[in-house]
């Protein structure tokens, strides 16, 4: 008989979701129950110090000791162990050498981002195992949301009416300054009522190094012990398994032996310490619960740069080239950023006894969004999709003490790919931080602000340094850039309800909007020029007017002129008040065939046909003009037809929603063998997701789901929901999927008025609401409505409400004075007296 079994692509964990704060690093977990691709060190690929070289399983790793009434003990490996390498066995297998510990056979897991559901079964086991691992993530709420934290919290069931006894064990290596040849390990035991710890840390090394620092692993009992310092299998093992509970051992000089050479102890290799709580559990059902919290400070992190290295010991890069003369400057070094959490904490302890100590808080307030979030008759595939976007926040974000913020464009276990806030990929995935952090979408327009050209160009993207930009990144040659960072800083601004920080901003958008009439318009028609490849789309080359530059263009201009009849520059709208109806005429005339919009206006002899391609977000800036209460900038049919077109020609059932094609495409469209890389019959996550909102603005519900369903079923399959690929995984783009929700109610706010008005009538149900760092359910019932506001303390001036009748708002902190007006009912806020 042979061996035989299936395996499925999902099956296989290629990704994982990720614990740890925004900015401050993170780990993932998978569905085979081992934590990986660790970034909490200040190292590559996101961070700029050198990578760390032991993303295995045995980092850190959970194990239970178990033994019934009666029975002999036996170790229990909560995860899908590998063939070597197992909980820190090297060299052999450990079913040969340890036959008493083995991983589980099988293990449920469901993660639905902050949280990860893990249940380990075994064979024979007497027992359910339960893990819900997870990190705050409260909207609204940064210090909480960048907590460099993870917390894991077990409950176990007994399933014999035997007696149990068991033990669960946390296991850590001491990774701290493992770049740091000549560093000694150093652990410090912490026993206190409901905080036991250990604060993993190291002597000897370079207090200015990325990877100095120290990590806490805490246990909220003071019932438990620890075994710190063990490395090799024997006798740690042994005692593990004979000894009930876990003895206090402290063996850590032994890992610190003395150098033959310098006579000077220094740190062996490998160093892991054990932290363990014991309980007995003695009739069926009876539970016993237990927390773990995983804390880290690293607070040296540097500026990225243009990827130098920071020590010789880095060989990713080449070595700086020698000056060639007395002339030639050396490299600037680089500026210390430090962490967000930096301000508010000086070690991995005090992280962990504020984690620990608000844990109830911080659950019941992760768990409120989250509940909220879901609480939507919006299908459940669909939440799911646009909540795993939010994992990107933690994988891959910067947040420095220098008020530095923004998303890695692209991330891969090895490579980041360009710099964080690329101006125009946040022009989809800014949305994300806009609704759920406002303070972190400030500090991004800060810095672009910052180092916005003194001719009004804009820079491309932040190098992680908030001193000075990279050259490359400021060349001002794409010509969308000034319009993306004119709309994105204009919605922040008045999403703030701030109306200093509107003022301040506003010069430096009237600044970009000028530069291109001024630099970037040739032809006089108030409309940007484009003349070969210089957009988002850097492998198309396009020619005249481009509907995807020009409707992001006239979406800038649209919100400009709202805001500057509220500031009351009459200047700015003389100037600008004719450009936004005849850049419109000028685009549908120019570009339109019938049924789209064409890729460019101005055909090209060498390529005659490329003119007529049918890009998927040629309407990007019309899109996107709803979020913000602005009017249509095209005509109404013509929009929805082209959608229509655009699904007709560039949705594939078996691959997603393409870029671009064109009218003679039948299988691909033809690519040159010069082609750097293939962006027009390929699918890129960010794009389909906002086209998706964009339908459901128009009212086409249906095909909005289909597009998302495509998408999610495509991720699901290939075992890579938590890291979506474009330029690079974790990609910043498709963050777009935040504004799905409120796209399906026709949300818009203008920073005044808050609208729902969706394009299709709702049914009765419930739908979850995202506004400027807070979040509201609205529930539509027979005669009427109800508007809940859930978290954040959001107070527009006024609700607009798309029913008559008995329509509530619940949960606002200010009073409402209520009118029915033409088939709406209009809340306005209350004058304090």
């Amino acid at each position: 008989m042979s061996f035989s079994v299936s395996t499925h692509r999902s099956q296989i964990p290629r990704s994982g979701l990720a614990l740890g704060g925004i900015g401050a690093g993170s780990f993932e977990i998978r569905q085979d129950g081992g934590f990986t691709n660790w970034t909490i060190f200040n190292n590559a690929p996101l961070f700029s110090g050198n990578p760390y070289p032991y993303n295995r399983k045995d980092t850190f790793f959970f194990k239970l000791w178990i033994r019934v009434a009666g029975g002999h003990p036996r170790l229990v490996l909560l995860q899908i162990e590998d063939s070597h390498n197992v909980a820190s066995l090297r060299e052999h297998e450990a079913q040969y050498i340890f036959p008493w510990i083995t991983g589980v056979d099988v293990i449920h897991f469901k993660a639905s981002f902050p949280f990860a559901e893990l249940e380990f079964q075994q064979d024979g086991l007497p027992l359910r195992i339960l893990l819900r691992a997870w990190s705050p993530f409260i909207p609204g709420n940064v210090r909480d949301s960048a907590l460099p934290v993870a917390f894991f919290d077990f409950t176990i069931t007994s399933c014999t009416d035997d007696p149990v006894e068991v033990q669960l064990l946390a296991v850590l290596r001491n990774t701290v300054a493992y770049d740091q040849p000549d560093r000694i390990y150093q652990h410090r035991r912490i026993r206190e009522k409901e905080f036991s710890a250990i604060v993993f840390d190291v002597g000897r090394v370079d207090s200015s190094s990325p990877t100095t620092g120290s990590i806490c692993l805490t246990s909220c009992s003071a019932a438990s012990t620890a075994y710190m310092g063990w490395e090799h299998p024997h006798p740690y093992y042994e005692r593990c398994l004979r000894e009930y509970p876990l003895p206090e051992v402290e063996d850590t000089p032994g890992r610190n032996p003395v150098c033959g050479i310098t006579g000077q102890p220094r740190a062996s290799e490998r160093c892991f310490a054990t932290l363990g709580i014991a309980a007995r559990l003695e009739d069926r059902n009876q539970v016993f619960s237990h927390g773990y919290c995983l804390a880290w400070h690293f607070p040296n992190l540097y500026a990225k740069g243009d990827g130098s290295p920071m020590y010789e010991s880095d060989t990713r890069f080449p070595p700086p080239r020698k000056l060639a003369d007395k002339n030639q400057h050396a490299p600037r070094p680089r500026p210390l950023e430090g962490h967000y959490y930096g301000s508010y904490f000086d070690c991995a302890e005090s992280v962990a006894r504020h984690a620990q100590g608000a844990h109830h808080r911080l659950l019941e307030e992760t768990t409120a969004f989250h509940t909220a979030f879901f609480d939507s008759d919006i299908p459940g595939f669909a939440l799911d999709q646009i909540n795993s976007h939010l994992n990107t926040l933690h994988t891959s974000t910067w947040l420095t003490q220098t008020r530095m913020f923004g998303v890695m464009e692209g991330l891969n276990p090895e490579k980041s790919f360009a710099g964080i806030a690329t101006t125009d990929v946040s022009m989809y995935g800014q949305i994300a931080l806009s609704l759920l952090f406002p303070e972190l979408d400030r500090m991004t327009v800060d810095m672009w602000a910052k180092f916005q050209n003194p001719n009004g160009s804009v820079i491309h993207t932040l190098c992680c340094d908030s001193v000075a930009p990279h050259p490359s990144a400021a060349d001002g040659h794409r010509v969308d850039l000034p319009a993306q960072f004119a709309f994105l800083a204009l919605r922040t601004a008045i999403w703030a309800g701030d109306e200093h920080f509107l003022r301040t901003i506003w010069p430096a958008v009237k600044q970009a909007l000028a530069y291109v009439l001024r630099e970037r318009d040739a032809n006089g028609d108030q409309l940007p020029d484009m003349a070969g490849v210089m957009c988002s789309y850097d492998n198309f080359p396009m020619h005249g007017v481009a509907p995807y530059v020009v409707t992001q263009w006239l979406a800038a201009l649209s919100l400009a002129l709202k805001v500057a009849g509220r500031l009351d520059d009459q200047s700015f709208i003389n100037n600008y008040a004719t450009h936004l109806q005849r850049g419109a005429d000028t685009l549908e005339n120019t570009t339109w065939n019938g049924e789209y919009f064409n890729l460019f206006s101005d055909p090209q002899m060498q390529t005659p046909q490329a003119h007529l391609g049918c890009l998927s977000d040629q309407m990007l800036g019309e899109a996107l003009r709803y979020q913000v209460g602005c009017p249509p900038l095209l005509d109404g049919n013509k929009t929805r037809t082209a959608l229509r077109a655009i699904l007709r020609m560039n949705y594939k059932p078996d691959q997603g929603l393409r870029n671009c094609q064109w009218p003679e495409d039948d299988f691909l469209h033809e690519v040159s063998e010069n082609c750097w890389v293939d962006q027009a019959n390929t699918c890129w996550t960010g794009v389909e997701l906002q086209f998706a909102s964009h339908l459901a603005y128009a009212g086409m519900q249906a095909e909005a789901l289909e597009v998302i369903r495509n998408v999610d079923s495509r991720y699901r399959r290939n075992g890579m929901y938590w890291d979506h690929q474009e330029f690079g995984g974790h990609y910043f783009r498709p963050l777009s999927a935040l504004g799905i929700p409120n796209a399906f109610l026709g949300v818009a706010f203008d920073g005044e008025t808050l609208v729902i008005a969706p394009n299709q009538m709702l049914p009765y149900g419930r739908w979850c609401v995202l506004v400027p760092g807070g979040y509201c359910t609205y529930r539509v019932f027979a005669g009427g409505a109800s508007l809940k506001l859930r978290g954040g303390n959001f107070a527009p001036l006024r609700i607009q409400l798309p029913v008559v009748g008995n329509v509530i708002l619940e949960g606002f902190v200010r009073s409402y004075d209520r009118q029915a007006l033409a088939g709406q009912t209009v809340f306005t806020r209350e004058q304090s007296k």
